[in-house]
């Protein structure tokens, strides 16, 4: 009846409607977006990768393949790639492997991997991402013995990570070695640095090196101290391989240069000595190398393990005493012999893993600012960026934060404004894996419950339907004040002329 009365409260209703049915395309459209594209086993395609941004894939893995070879090679830009058994459309925080090197890229993954295979058919997801426009090819081979014989040369001299390194090597120009993907076309200065890199206000790691004029000044001021050791790898929290030598001052505290063979636990959870051999005498895999061994006990899946660019002896994941992957193709890992707790601690020695812990302030006024709030805020950037935001390096950093800040009187507040701006990044990038927001997306089951989910939701907000929607209400907002004044208006001149009783 109002609206019969009012058609412009009409006009308001019916154009409310039609918004509506606008945002109910959009949700359908969005639930089609980001479906992973099938792929052939033993074929190998050439896509595209925007700046930012995803592609992803599927391939089911036949039951007789007792290994498998993921060949990522790009034909410029620096692609990533992704993957994982467990989790479809896989990012930096869900993904079991990582594909990060410059240049050509094979992982190899065998069915005795524990993180293989869960359940029949066997399907193996792998997102690939452009920190900048990139275009590649990717392929998944069976690689089991009967199939293909694994070599580390596609042709005599040519190794399958000087393809595509950005330096034109002769014995790599044939077709089984994609024509060295196309580096014999251009000459640089480094591997993976492209030309026009050098010099262009954006430090980029490649061509850090002095080949390059350390980036033309784009990371620092400074001449680098070691090919691809960045100025902010050094006491970063992080053991990092490059900045692992003396010229960069073993990498300041992170790799634990001046620690001892003192430790307390009676697992050795703390131990940070140099012990790099097994109790067999075997030479131990440094953590951050994936050959001969493959592994996930990195520094991003256990930051505080004592982890990273070292080979020595760990106990990051709960096992009885500190251990080590070998460099044995045929022996995977052996315990080490690191003593007794405290047997080779001096008199009112602390371990260093303790020190260090006790130490740690949620911010440090020094020049710049250091500590794990400006870690967090570092690495997890303005929030704009999914390669920062859904990375593990960034949860990391939160986690770190939210254990030295909470109660930290003086930045607490920062610290939770902050945090508060990376929990909604993260649901509007569509990654909520990560354990120090475990509170915020506790609640995205109400979304949910709504049939949006968290991507679906900050779709549907950037859809034109909601925008639609938006101006639809704000217009039907006026038009109801206008007719909410008018009736007043109305009501109250019907008073003001209204004829007393006494005159009638």
């Amino acid at each position: 009846r109002l609206t019969q009365k009012h058609p412009l409260l009409g006009t308001a209703v019916a154009m409310l409607r039609k918004a509506l049915a606008l945002v109910g395309l959009g949700l359908v459209a969005s639930q089609e977006f980001g479906d992973e594209k099938t792929l052939e086993m033993n074929k190998l395609i050439s896509s595209f990768v925007n700046e930012d941004s995803f592609q992803y894939y599927a391939v089911t893995i036949p039951s007789t393949s007792s290994a498998i070879k993921i060949k990522l090679i790009p034909s410029y830009g620096d692609p990533d790639a992704y993957l994982s058994f467990t989790s479809p459309e896989p990012d930096d925080l869900t993904a079991t492997w990582v594909m990060d090197d410059v240049g050509a890229e094979e992982q190899l993954i065998k069915r005795d991997a524990v993180e293989f295979c869960q359940k029949e058919p066997c399907v193996l997801h792998m997102s690939v991402y452009g920190y900048d426009e990139a275009e590649y090819m990717i392929g998944v081979y069976d690689a089991s013995p009967t199939t293909l014989h694994i070599e580390s040369e596609c042709a005599p001299g040519c190794k399958q990570d000087m393809i595509a390194d950005g330096v034109c090597q002769p014995a790599c120009k044939t077709s089984s070695c994609y024509d060295d993907g196309g580096d014999c076309d251009k000459q640089n200065c480094a591997p993976g640095c492209d030309e026009g890199w050098v010099g262009d206000e954006y430090c980029d790691e490649a061509c850090f090196v002095e080949a390059c004029n350390w980036d033309g000044g784009d990371c620092s001021e400074n001449s680098g101290c070691n090919t691809g050791c960045l100025p902010e790898y050094i006491n970063d929290g992080e053991c990092d391989s490059e900045c692992n030598v003396a010229a960069c001052g073993f990498d300041g505290d992170d790799c634990f240069a001046r620690s001892t063979e003192c430790y307390g636990e009676a697992d050795g959870k703390d131990y940070r000595g140099t012990k790099n051999t097994t109790k067999s005498g075997k030479e131990c895999q440094a953590w951050d190398a994936q050959f001969p061994q493959q592994h996930t006990r990195t520094h991003l899946n256990y930051p505080d393990g004592g982890l990273g660019g070292h080979n020595r002896c760990r106990n990051a994941d709960g096992e009885t005493a500190p251990w080590c992957y070998t460099v044995d193709a045929e022996i995977r890992y052996e315990m080490c012999d690191v003593g007794q707790p405290w047997q080779h601690c001096k008199q009112n020695e602390v371990p260093l893993a303790t020190q260090q812990a006790g130490a740690v302030q949620c911010l440090n006024p020094t020049q710049p600012p250091s500590g794990p709030l400006p870690r967090f805020e570092a690495a997890c950037g303005n929030g704009e960026s999914h390669a920062d935001v859904c990375s593990r390096t960034c949860c990391n950093a939160a986690k770190a934060a939210a254990a030295y800040c909470a109660n930290d009187e003086i930045h607490s507040g920062r610290h939770q404004d902050y945090k508060m701006k990376i929990a909604f990044s993260m649901l509007k990038q569509g990654c909520n894996s990560c354990e120090a927001f475990s509170d915020f997306f506790g609640n995205a089951h109400l979304l949910d419950g709504l049939g949006l989910g968290s991507k679906g939701m900050y779709r549907f907000v950037d859809s034109f339907g909601f925008k639609l929607l938006v101006a639809s209400f704000l217009i039907m907002l006026i038009m109801l004040c206008v007719i909410a004044a008018s009736i007043a208006r109305y009501v109250w001149q019907r008073r003001q002329y209204a004829m007393p009783e006494s005159a009638v």
